[in-house]
């Protein structure tokens, strides 16, 4: 059941145990920002800005170029002087990034290999905007969207006051939440965003990585089990709601020279002779496996080999497998970590009536949920 209690109560509740000053606010709500690397690496970006604009020098705050509108900037690390650039616009506009639009101030960082990484600064609420549209469809039910905008606002939130000393908060990847900017806003997502604002989940009066995957096969599991983390409000529990997604079973048909290759690209020089599975958890996900090449033998988790192969390729770690020759076929259940909130589960409990309150406290038993008024 939502909890209402007052900003300031919220604030020294969320932010004083982790020694972090509260951001700025507007009449309206609070604004907290967060920073999302949205390119790393790169040997150049295409940044365009269609309305006035300033480019300062991201050390010392000089503005080095300003204007009406820029078409087509190119920057590379020759033509970055020291750290970095800041863009941003003199009044509420979008900057775009190699042909995507995104909201707030963009940061362009050279690294030490010469590459470089592009930061997105924008307000927490306008960040979900562009991510909910990735996690889930977003012509689901409002209820099973609601739950999604807050687990994705509190799992933000947490990275961003453990962030410490990075440059960002969050990547814009499956390795933290799937971000697309502005380009990705959708309606009936924004709306979800709207109706939860400032809606966050806690657990003894922290938030947590309220982390959350697509189907989890009929049972999630415990955070320990992946990343030697124990959460009592990440315990994993049965689901009986998830038998209607695509992704509750599946299956893959690999070649052992393609698992030697993921393999190669990862470290590991093995010619594979047989893969054996030692250990389980109670959801059925692996806990330990063997793979037994010519002379040596590697012992890895499920997850692990998961993403060694390709987190696309093998969906979970919930899998079987058989080697036949050159070939191995996996037979799975469920996509994702298997952790936290089953996103199909929270579709199918909403179209059966569930709230999204509910739907919350079934996946992250013992957490409350706490708004801002």
């Amino acid at each position: 059941m939502t909890r209402k209690i007052t900003a300031l109560f919220l604030i020294i509740l969320l932010f004083a145990a982790y020694n972090i000053y509260a951001m700025g606010s507007t009449p309206a709500r609070k604004y907290i920002p967060v920073r999302i690397r949205i390119i790393s690496g790169a040997k150049d970006v295409n940044v365009s800005v269609k309305s006035p604009y300033r480019i300062s020098d991201l050390t010392s705050g000089e503005v080095l170029n300003s204007g009406k509108a820029s078409q087509n900037l190119f920057v590379s690390p020759e033509s970055i002087s020291d750290e970095g650039i800041k863009i941003s616009t003199d009044r509420p506009s979008y900057i775009y990034v190699n042909g995507r639009q995104f909201r707030g101030i963009i940061d362009i960082i050279k690294d030490q290999n010469n590459k470089v990484s592009v930061v997105n600064h924008v307000d927490l609420e306008e960040y979900l905007y562009g991510v909910l549209y990735h996690e889930v469809n977003h012509n689901w039910p409002m209820e099973a969207l609601k739950a999604q905008a807050i687990a994705a606002r509190t799992y933000a939130l947490y990275q961003k006051l453990i962030s410490g000393d990075r440059f960002y908060d969050l990547t814009a990847d499956i390795y933290s939440q799937v971000y697309g900017g502005r380009t990705s806003e959708k309606r009936r997502v924004t709306r979800a965003v709207d109706l939860t604002r400032g809606t966050v989940l806690t657990y003894r009066g922290k938030v947590f990585p309220s982390y959350f995957h697509a189907t989890c096969g009929g049972s999630t599991t415990d955070s320990s089990t992946l990343w030697n983390v124990d959460i009592p409000v990440l315990r994993g529990r049965p689901c009986n709601f998830c038998d209607i997604s695509p992704h509750y079973n599946w299956h893959k048909e690999l070649t052992v020279d393609h698992l030697e290759s993921a393999f190669k690209k990862a470290g590991y020089e093995i010619p594979i002779l047989s893969i054996e599975i030692l250990e389980r958890d109670s959801s059925g996900r692996i806990l330990s496996l063997l793979v037994k090449g010519k002379g040596k033998d590697i012992r890895l988790t499920g997850n692990k080999f998961r993403l060694i192969v390709g987190p696309n390729v093998i969906r979970s770690s919930n899998f079987e497998v058989d080697m036949r020759g050159k070939y191995v076929t996996f037979r799975g259940k469920g996509w994702g970590h298997g952790v936290g909130m089953c996103q199909w589960g929270a579709f199918n409990m909403s179209t059966q009536g569930w709230k999204a309150e509910d739907i919350l406290q079934y996946y992250y038993p013992g957490s409350e949920i706490i708004r801002v008024e």
